[in-house]
């Protein structure tokens, strides 16, 4: 017995490949474009953001390497900087379970 409707999962499969890499593509082009005009019109905060968006659009290619080092030169900032300021993983004021013995006889007296 053959499964006819194999053919869709090959097609979704195509597809998905498509928007993948050929919509993020020509996406990050737009981008690329749009950071050189407003590099050209004074606005380097802006192009610095759209010199990030090309880079993460294009992953692992000298084009993003390319976008990166754009970014470096308008933010004066290593690439490392780039990512947000808080991780999950750091807490500020960890909680110290030698305060919760104070409390309770303070409240007991």
């Amino acid at each position: 017995m053959r499964c006819r409707k194999n053919y869709r999962v090959a097609i979704a499969t195509v597809r998905g490949y498509w928007m993948l890499h050929v919509v993020a593509t020509a996406k990050a082009f737009h981008y690329w474009h749009a950071a050189e005009r407003d590099e050209r019109n004074g606005f380097p905060y802006t192009a610095a953001l759209e010199w990030r968006y090309v880079a993460d659009l294009l992953p692992n290619t000298l084009a993003a390497e390319y976008s990166w080092r754009r970014w470096e030169r308008i933010m004066h900032l290593p690439r490392r900087f780039a990512g947000p300021v808080y991780s999950a993983s750091t807490v500020a004021f960890p909680q110290q379970a030698s305060h919760q013995p104070l409390l309770a006889t303070a409240v007991s007296c």
